[in-house]
């Protein structure tokens, strides 16, 4: 949570060591309470229902709620969505973009691929 407010995003590029151990992201995680939302707990497991409050510093409150995380059946992630994620996953394994280009095209034509030994072995190397 802390990295996701303060920048914006919490992907793999976000956790690594040098940043999860700034000192920005260190003050930031000392400000965070986690607890077991008496609320949330009620909705179920089916929902897994997230309940956030902000105190600002002027002492006002902001809320909100989320029944079902992005990329659940409720809430499906797009194709782009998806594709993005994968490119993100694989900058972080260091591999080169344009594999990771061919693969995200190689799979959002997946039903027209003749065989799929070309995808396979993109995917291993």
């Amino acid at each position: 949570m802390a990295i996701l407010l303060l920048e914006g995003r919490a992907g793999l590029a976000e956790f690594t060591d040098e940043t999860t151990h700034r000192a920005d992201v260190r003050a930031m995680i000392e400000k965070i309470d986690f607890v077991v939302d008496g609320e949330a707990e009620r909705a179920g497991y089916d929902k897994m229902t997230t309940i956030i409050e902000i105190t600002l510093k002027d002492g006002r409150t902001v809320s909100g709620r989320a029944d079902f995380g992005k990329g659940s059946p409720a809430d499906p992630m797009s194709y782009a969505e998806v594709a993005e994620k994968f490119r993100q996953c694989a900058a972080f394994a260091k591999w080169q973009r344009s594999n990771a280009e061919d693969i995200v095209a190689m799979v959002r034509d997946l039903e027209e691929l003749p065989r799929i030994d070309r995808l396979t072995a993109a995917l291993r190397s």
